[in-house]
């Protein structure tokens, strides 16, 4: 934590499973990162999009649907503390291992007929642990990918779930140096 460090603002998203439900979780990181190895962040998370499911389905054939249908949904929006650790950092390669905890509340809503039936607004504390591969394209632009878990750490497990996701990352820091040479070259 000595070495050199650098501030960072990126741009962050998990496609999540929760119950049987994809949901979007979109969100923002900020922090810094120490010797181009170890990064501690906070990030804001929402999510985004209602996706649902069958709920219960009392008059209906299998298969079918009918009025007294119930759909479920759900929803997060949280604050987590992270650190990712990249164990392997080579001129095309990053492997790293992200873990972070966060304070937050879930949202599980049951809909029939276009009418809300119930909400919930439980608290939820999620660690998510994970892996994550970034590949370098060219020298301003990183592809990725990652897997993980999160795990509820207080008694609403239902927003336990596996998460992965997909990142294009653009070197800023290496493109604002070429265009800052360019420009003192044609000067």
């Amino acid at each position: 934590m000595t070495q050199k460090k650098r501030f960072f603002i990126s741009l962050d998203g998990k496609n999540n499973i929760v119950s049987d439900i994809k949901i979007k979780t979109f969100g923002i990181q900020g922090g810094y990162i120490y010797n181009n190895r170890t990064s501690f962040y906070v990030g804001f998370y929402n999510t985004h999009g209602q996706n649902s499911r069958i709920f219960d389905n009392p008059t209906a054939l299998p298969g079918k649907t009918d009025s007294n249908t119930v759909y479920s949904s759900f929803g997060m929006g949280f604050i987590n503390f992270g650190c990712e650790y990249i164990f392997h950092n080579s001129k095309r390669w990053k492997l790293s291992v992200p873990v972070a905890l966060g304070i937050g509340a879930g949202r599980h809503t049951k809909v029939s007929q276009g009418s809300i039936l119930e909400i919930k607004r439980p608290g939820i504390v999620p660690l998510e642990i994970g892996i994550k591969a970034n590949f370098k394209l060219t020298w301003w632009l990183w592809i990725g990918g990652g897997l993980g878990t999160r795990v509820s750490l207080n008694s609403n497990h239902q927003f336990n779930g596996p998460y992965y996701s997909f990142s294009l990352q653009f070197q800023t820091e290496a493109m604002i140096k070429k265009v800052t040479e360019v420009i003192k070259k044609h000067q």
